[in-house]
C-alpha cells in the first residue's frame, strides 16, 4: 500500500469481506516514486484511440496533469457531451496506469480545452510555469539542451498530426511557450508526448534507480 506522501506499507490482511477489509502493517519504508520534475502535458487530441494510449504512458512516466486540447489542425472535435464522457474514461485509464506503476499520485486529466486557453489557465495557477511547444522547424533548439530549471513547474505542448500551425506557435510563444525540437525525425503525436517527458525526466535525474 502506498500513500501520497511517499510512505509505502506492507500490509498483512486479516479479514476480507464485501464491505470491509482489515489488516496489520508489517513493514514501512520511504519511496521516491514521484518525479521531482512537475510536468504538465498539453496534448492535442489524436485520432482514434490515441488519447487513451498517450494517457496510459504518461501516467506511468510521471505526468502531474494532462490537458487534452484542441488546436487549429486537430481533427477530433467532440461535442461537450462526448467530451465529458471521454474525459471520465480517460481519467479511469490514467488512474489505473498510475496505480500499476506504483505512483503515489493520480495524474489529473482536465476537460477538453482550446490550447491557448489551457496554457493561460495553467499559467494563472502556476505563475512560475515554464512552457515548451514541441514543433518541427529549422533552427529550433532541442528540448534536450534548452535552458530549463527542473525545480519549476513545466508545461509541454504537443500538437496534432501535422503539428501546430506557424501562427499558433507564434501565439503560444507570445504567452511564454518556447518552441523546441524533439530531433530531426517526424514523430507521431502519440509518441512525441512520451519522448518529450522522457527527455525532461532524464535531464532531471528522475530515471535513475531509487537510491541512485
Amino acid at each position: 500500500m502506498v500513500v501520497e506522501d511517499g510512505t509505502e506499507h506492507d500490509v498483512r490482511l486479516e479479514t476480507l469481506r464485501a464491505d470491509q477489509v482489515t489488516g496489520v502493517i508489517v513493514a514501512t519504508r520511504r519511496t521516491r516514486r514521484e518525479p521531482k520534475a512537475q510536468l504538465h502535458l498539453l496534448q492535442a487530441l489524436p485520432k482514434g484511440q490515441g488519447m487513451a494510449s498517450v494517457l496510459e504512458q504518461v501516467a506511468e512516466l510521471g505526468a502531474l496533469t494532462v490537458w487534452p486540447v484542441v488546436s487549429e489542425r486537430t481533427i477530433p472535435r467532440p461535442d461537450p457531451e462526448q467530451a465529458a464522457v471521454r474525459t471520465e474514461r480517460w481519467r479511469a485509464i490514467s488512474r489505473e496506469a498510475a496505480q500499476l506503476a506504483g505512483r503515489h499520485r493520480i495524474p489529473e486529466v482536465r476537460p477538453v480545452t482550446p490550447v491557448l486557453e489551457a496554457l493561460q489557465t495553467l499559467r494563472a495557477a502556476e505563475p512560475k510555469l515554464q512552457a515548451f511547444t514541441c514543433h518541427d522547424g529549422e533552427m529550433r533548439q532541442g528540448l534536450n539542451s534548452v535552458a530549463w530549471d527542473s525545480h519549476l513547474p513545466t508545461a509541454v505542448l504537443i500538437g496534432p498530426e501535422g503539428g501546430f500551425s506557424a501562427a499558433e506557435v507564434q501565439e503560444l510563444a507570445s504567452h511564454g511557450a518556447r518552441p523546441v525540437s524533439l530531433g530531426p525525425r517526424n514523430l507521431r503525436t502519440t509518441l512525441a508526448a512520451v519522448v518529450a517527458l522522457t527527455v525532461l525526466l532524464a535531464r532531471a535525474g528522475d530515471l535513475e534507480a531509487q537510491g541512485g
